[in-house]
């Protein structure tokens, strides 16, 4: 019962706000690493498209790595947390927590993790801003929305896909499938091997909605994609439909 209650707790701190600020996203988070470890995983996990730099939350992370990484190595489940808690310190886009990243490129144990965490970091340091830009946030849609309607926005095709999973996992908003379909319409001419990836993960996204209004769209890439990945999952698309 005390774990469903703090797992509930959690699914409700982390349930997005309306014109939450970021100092107020940032103070909900530092709750979360302060509190149980039971809602962290989530936590981490959302680190990804929050947009957060903010040291005053990463340095809770930090610190949790440096006083739990060699206490829990032996432990199968604390090591994964603490991996994760490596892998969060990239997502600030803070050179800040670098050496602290870097001590664990050698480590068995949190060497995949640190050296993620390393590539996620340069990433990170261009995509937060645009992210969190709340100059740009529309007031009839959730903060979570905004964010991910700030990611399609960008000219980042890497960022693109960050918000192709979120639309995917978590989000059909007609105004996301709208912004998705003109960016996909944009880019699966384009597609290579270096944004292969991302542009297929847009097409996984809009045909997850099974709208059939997008279904000429992904026909036309299932047909004319020069890209084998892309045409594939347009073609998987058009059978769930």
């Amino acid at each position: 019962m005390r774990k469903f209650l703090v797992m509930l707790l959690a699914t409700i701190v982390l349930m997005p706000a309306t014109a939450a600020t970021l100092d107020e996203d940032v103070a909900r988070y530092i709750q979360i690493f302060n509190s149980d470890t039971h809602a962290h995983q989530e936590a981490v996990e959302s680190l990804a498209w929050m947009g957060l730099s903010d040291t005053r939350l990463f340095d809770v992370i930090e610190r949790r790595v440096k006083d739990e990484a060699d206490r829990f190595r032996n432990n199968k489940d604390e090591k994964n947390r603490v991996a994760r808690y490596i892998r969060a310190l990239g997502f600030s886009g803070q050179s800040k927590y670098e050496p602290t990243i870097r001590q664990y490129l050698a480590d068995r144990t949190y060497e995949r993790y640190a050296k993620t965490a390393l590539e996620d970091m340069d990433d990170y340091r261009k995509w937060n801003p645009i992210i969190s830009n709340r100059a740009s946030f529309d007031p009839r849609y959730s903060d979570d929305v905004n964010r991910v309607m700030n990611m399609l926005k960008s000219d980042d095709p890497l960022l693109k896909r960050v918000a192709a999973k979120r639309i995917y996992f978590a989000h059909q908003d007609d105004v996301l499938l709208e912004l998705l379909a003109k960016d996909l319409k944009a880019a699966y001419p384009k597609a290579d091997t270096t944004y292969s990836d991302a542009t297929s993960w847009m097409v996984k996204a809009l045909g997850n909605a099974k709208n059939p209004k997008y279904r000429p769209l992904i026909q036309e890439i299932a047909g004319n994609s020069r890209d084998s990945k892309v045409a594939s999952y347009a073609k998987k698309a058009l059978e769930s439909f």
